[in-house]
């Protein structure tokens, strides 16, 4: 299945949002925020450095961020038709959702601190522009302090839902070497 990218970013986080609430969660403004960069990382890592979203992220002190849809949706969700996705397209958001989606805001934000790409930008200044070529690079494994493992990939942990709905992130169990 081929991976679309997007003509805008607003589809993005509709279809975070849509997700969110099937899921029953709110999906707060930042946390979508991290998932578009998160998915945008990606999606160049795979594509060799290719934009999934027409967008720029820069960076802040609150995180990665994308101005447009974060001034459009930071005081509420406008009204917006989402557009049809292909299935590869839906896949791979899904996969992003699936293995981040599980995470707050505040793990996100810890989480995507570490990451070098927005460390580097943010080391340069506020609102900084963070680099597709460095996402490319650091979401595909080949940088130090990548987060990929080379065993397990983007979708190494998966997310299942306890008995009242939250969403937990599991990993299988190994029992301690002796």
């Amino acid at each position: 299945m081929e991976i679309q990218s997007l003509p805008s970013s607003f589809d993005a986080a509709e279809w975070f949002l849509n997700t969110a609430l099937k899921d029953g969660e709110y999906l707060q403004p930042m946390k979508m925020q991290y998932l578009m960069f998160l998915a945008q990382g990606y999606y160049a890592a795979v594509t060799c450095g290719k934009r999934f979203l027409p967008a720029v992220f820069i960076a802040t002190k609150r995180g990665p961020v994308e101005p447009n849809s974060f001034r459009l949706y930071a005081s509420g969700r406008p009204k917006m038709e989402q557009m049809k996705m292909s299935k590869g397209t839906e896949s791979f958001l899904e996969t992003i959702w699936r293995r981040f989606g599980a995470y707050s805001a505040n793990g996100l934000f810890k989480i995507l601190s570490e990451h070098v790409p927005y460390a580097h930008a943010l080391g340069t200044g506020t609102d900084s522009e963070i680099s597709l070529e460095e996402m490319a690079v650091f979401y595909a494994g080949k940088a130090e302090n990548s987060p990929i493992e080379k065993s397990s990939g983007l979708t190494g942990l998966r997310v299942m839902r306890t008995q009242s709905g939250k969403t937990v992130t599991v990993k299988k169990w190994m029992p301690a070497k002796k």
